[in-house]
């Protein structure tokens, strides 16, 4: 267990220095902090983004759920980490964003859960929807589709809608 956490450690600190460091080449100093229901993290996610030019966005995310195993009735946690980027279209305060990235998925043992068989994964994530955005700051909001593509496992359609402000 120690090692997958250092993987997961190692797997989140490269993208998150390559993120910060684009956006102060860029000089975009936006940051949104939000809570998205449903959506990548499955359940719901706490999210940080941050502009790095007017239409991108880096964005990445923490969520813990935990499920009882349907093959053994035992307790365990899924954790997910969401690292993506957005692409918005549209001016002033209303955009369509277009979103790519993946999110690493970490179980404490395999399990079956809503019939998939789960373990620990990284999964790529596509998706698009809507967002009031003001880039001089204030109340966030999001409503996103997203397809999570788990591998051989197969893919997951999902909806988020999230709340947050942006300063």
């Amino acid at each position: 267990i120690i090692n997958q956490g250092i993987i997961m450690f190692k797997k989140i600190l490269i993208p998150t220095i390559a993120i910060m460091t684009l956006s102060s080449v860029f000089g975009q100093d936006k940051n949104t902090i939000y809570s998205e229901a449903a959506g990548v993290g499955l359940l719901y996610s706490f999210n940080y983004e941050r502009n790095i030019t007017d239409k991108i966005t880096a964005r990445i995310g923490w969520s813990a759920v935990p499920v009882t195993a349907e093959d053994s009735d035992e307790g365990v946690s899924i954790t997910s980490i969401p690292i993506m980027a957005n692409y918005l279209l549209g001016g002033g305060n209303h955009k369509l964003a277009f979103s790519g990235g993946i999110s690493m998925i970490s179980l404490d043992t395999e399990t079956d859960f809503g019939g998939l068989n789960l373990a620990s994964t990284t999964a790529t994530v596509f998706g698009g929807g809507y967002r009031y955005h003001r880039l001089t700051g204030g109340f966030f909001f999001n409503l996103s589709g997203y397809l999570i593509n788990l591998g051989e496992i197969g893919s997951i359609p999902t909806a988020g809608l999230g709340f947050g402000w942006t300063f």
